[in-house]
């Protein structure tokens, strides 16, 4: 009996392989009318807060959870 080490594995098919599908797929690009609604809803860079507070909300949120954190599994003793 062969160690473990030295015992090869064949992974070899008799399975014919398939061809090739992907140039099946057809890519139809039908492109809808926008209406009203979704116009509306769409947020443009101007309604964004700017970006020195969309970074720090950021940064104190991520303090926060960290904080938590770190109380629950005690790396902090309040």
């Amino acid at each position: 009996m062969q160690s473990p080490e030295t015992q090869t594995t064949n992974f070899e098919s008799t399975a014919p392989l398939s061809k090739d599908t992907t140039s099946d797929i057809k890519h139809e690009s039908k492109t809808e009318p926008m209406t009203q609604v979704q116009a509306d809803s769409v947020l443009t860079r101007e309604q964004l807060p700017n970006k020195g507070f969309r970074i720090a909300l950021t940064l104190v949120t991520s303090v926060i959870l960290l904080s938590v954190a770190a109380i629950y599994f005690g790396i902090i003793h309040p």
